[in-house]
């Protein structure tokens, strides 16, 4: 039975999926590798294009994370070319993804394929094809496919996971998407958006899965990215977080970078440089920036992995038959004082073992 991961608000209940973006096997039809018109010191301190990108939507329950980076990037482009974003469909995109790549069910989609299917179908708009999470499976209408051709991607750039490269796009103007391994650390954004670097020790664990973002943007003072999610605009910092520049050029972590362009040679680096590097920088390094996220694992008809957040409440309650995964206070409670009694125990054997230790040296001496 599959296992499908997700964010679940204790509070709420809101249920948010993870761990769908599947990595590439192939290249879109239309792509070139991309190199930056601008050396390393030609580079700006600090880029950001959240200005331009329009409000950041939510996934919910369904493993579209990849359709909405690219739509993101699309709703960019348009918004930059011709002054007017309009809506993309998430939906459309994703449907037709997992049909060209073969995939059954909410099985998640790679970044490469939604592109292809941007070059090759196009997309519609929301109006047209609405983001209906328990339509996901349903084959959008003819007219859907008929507007879609009025929404072709131009060509896709394939970016290097070298900070450089990564930074250059970001200069010249363009976003990109990119799959990322989760971690249980990651978590730790839902307030604010800071996300840590994954130590050591839980990159050996179990992670949620890989997790498509669009980054929009950089800051050399706080040595981070600026990602936009697709969790709604009442996670992180307004939907966005901030991930650092280690995490994003581990190659073990990180994969699948690609810009696109909606007509070529278009020049949008105009207004997206600031040398006023300070808008994050206390929140980002703040050292009290603590995590308020619980993970646990359920089986439930595939459904296994949940992590509860304690986020902020969403205006609009929604409901599921799934049970609340979230503890009650006096489960919380009772973990610990378990966790007290546990570190009582632990100081209990050190003392032991410290006496014994003392023993045997009295021992050694009365021998000698």
């Amino acid at each position: 039975m599959a296992k499908i991961g997700y964010l679940v608000n204790r509070r709420s209940g809101k249920k948010i999926r993870v761990g769908a973006c599947v990595k590439s096997t192939s290249k879109p039809p239309r792509f070139s590798l991309f190199q930056s018109k601008l050396g390393a010191d030609q580079l700006p301190s600090r880029v950001d294009l959240r200005q331009y990108m329009t409000p950041v939507e939510d996934q919910s329950t369904v493993g579209s994370c990849t359709a909405n980076a690219i739509a993101g990037a699309y709703e960019y482009l348009a918004q930059r070319a011709h002054g007017e974003a309009g809506d993309i469909s998430r939906l459309f995109i994703y449907y037709n993804t997992r049909r060209a790549e073969g995939t059954v069910g909410d099985g998640g989609s790679s970044i490469s394929g939604s592109i292809q299917v941007l070059e090759e179908v196009g997309a519609c708009t929301e109006e047209t094809w609405p983001y209906v999470p328990e339509e996901f499976d349903t084959e959008p209408s003819p007219a859907a496919y008929e507007e879609a051709q009025n929404f072709l991607v131009d060509e896709a750039h394939e970016i290097p996971i070298d900070l450089a490269a990564m930074k250059g796009c970001l200069a010249e103007g363009y976003p990109f998407a990119f799959g990322l391994i989760l971690y249980d650390s990651f978590n730790q954004a839902g307030k604010g958006g800071r996300v840590p670097l994954p130590s050591r020790n839980e990159q050996v664990r179990e992670t949620h899965g890989a997790h498509a973002m669009l980054c929009v943007g950089y800051s050399d003072r706080n040595e981070a990215f600026i990602v936009r999610n697709s969790w709604g605009s009442d996670w992180g910092d307004q939907g966005y977080c901030y991930i650092p520049y280690d995490y994003m050029t581990n190659t073990d972590l990180c994969f699948d970078c690609w810009a696109i362009q909606q007509v070529s040679d278009l020049d949008f680096s105009a207004g997206i440089y600031s040398e006023d590097d300070e808008e994050f920088a206390s929140d980002y390094n703040s050292e009290d920036d603590e995590s308020d996220y619980d993970y646990s694992e359920e089986e439930d008809e595939g459904i296994s992995i949940s992590v509860n957040y304690d986020g902020e409440e969403g205006d609009e309650e929604e409901e599921y038959d799934e049970e609340d995964y979230g503890d009650s206070e006096e489960e919380e409670e009772d973990y610990e004082e378990e966790e007290e009694e546990y570190e009582e125990e632990e100081e209990e054997e050190e003392e032991y073992d410290e006496e014994e230790e003392e023993y045997d040296e009295e021992e050694e001496e009365e021998e000698e």
